[in-house]
């Protein structure tokens, strides 16, 4: 019973990240900066780090 919904639920997800239409509509600047920050910034951080170790 509970995997059924969700099942439901993800094939509703599914079905919503295939719209090509939904890429990027709800991102506002501040996720924007999050995804900089947290997906290239943070990485070189570490890089750096550990070089220098």
């Amino acid at each position: 019973m509970a995997t059924d919904q969700y099942q439901a639920e993800l094939e509703r997800r599914i079905a919503l990240m295939e719209d090509a239409g939904n890429l990027g509509a709800k991102l506002e600047s501040r996720d924007w900066l999050w995804l900089l920050v947290l997906g290239v910034a943070l990485p070189v951080a570490f890089l750096v780090w550990g070089v220098s170790l």
